[in-house]
């Protein structure tokens, strides 16, 4: 019986962070299987961090027995961290229901899951529901004005090379997943499911399940940038080059795909 949420959450040098985030999470756990029936699970994936994450995330995870402590030794990036709570998931596929993915930066408030369990259980359509920063009622918290319009500007560019049916916001990566359809992803694409380390990884696991059929829902939500204890680790100028030559890339592959 599929009876679990697992959330995922990449770390990557969040020991001011992940306490917080594990809390937050934890007080959710009795609405969540009060109003859906599902037990929580939450994986922290350490991916080699230098700092006290790994320490603190072990401590978690011998405290509460529904935390869970996957550790990459060495920082692979978040790309490969998303696909290891991918896999995870699909390990688990015969009690999980869902994934969530989410940051660990405490900028994405983890109650959000709840409007989005409400769509896919009131739509068995909907696949993948997105946290979004593009739909009415959203609102940015704290961030700078440059990167405020890179990521407009990002927006565009996703929209003009890769239309998706119902998605505004590309690159957030606060999302609910169907467990099955991240099977039948892992299946079409294998390890190639998520090939980019960087933050345009959401984009191309996106496009990637577009390209297998998925429907996709928003909701709008928050996003609390002043929440966040430490530097941000995006790159923008080289994310910025790497969006559009990713875009293109993918734009290929769906043609390809439809021509099969």
């Amino acid at each position: 019986m599929k009876n679990r949420l697992i959330v995922a959450l990449p770390a990557y040098n969040e020991q001011g962070n992940v306490e917080r985030m594990i809390e937050r999470w934890l007080s959710m756990e009795e609405v969540i299987k009060d109003r859906y029936g599902l037990g929580l699970e939450v994986a922290i994936v350490n991916d080699g961090s230098s700092d006290k994450t790994e320490i603190l995330s072990k401590k978690l995870s011998d405290t509460y027995e529904n935390v869970t402590l996957i550790n990459h030794e060495v920082n692979k990036g978040l790309g490969e961290a998303v696909k290891t709570g991918v896999k995870y998931a699909i390990e688990h596929k015969y009690t999980c229901k869902y994934l969530c993915i989410m940051d660990c930066d405490n900028t994405q408030d983890p109650s959000y899951v709840l409007d989005m369990l409400k769509k896919t259980e009131d739509d068995e359509s909907v696949d993948v529901v997105i946290a979004s920063r593009y739909q009415k009622g959203a609102k940015v918290h704290g961030l700078a004005g440059y990167r405020h319009l890179t990521s407009i500007g990002a927006r565009w560019i996703f929209k003009l090379l890769l239309p998706v049916k119902q998605v505004r916001d590309y690159t957030c990566g606060y999302r609910l997943y169907r467990t099955t359809l991240l099977e039948c992803a892992y299946k079409e694409f294998g390890e190639e499911i998520i090939e980019n380390a960087g933050f345009t990884c959401m984009v191309e696991l996106l496009y990637k399940l577009n390209i297998i059929g998925a429907t996709f829902a928003e909701i709008p939500f928050e996003l609390h940038y002043d929440e966040k204890v430490g530097a941000s680790k995006m790159k923008v100028i080289k994310t910025s080059v790497r969006s559009i030559s990713l875009g293109i890339q993918l734009r290929q592959l769906g043609i390809k795909r439809r021509k099969r």
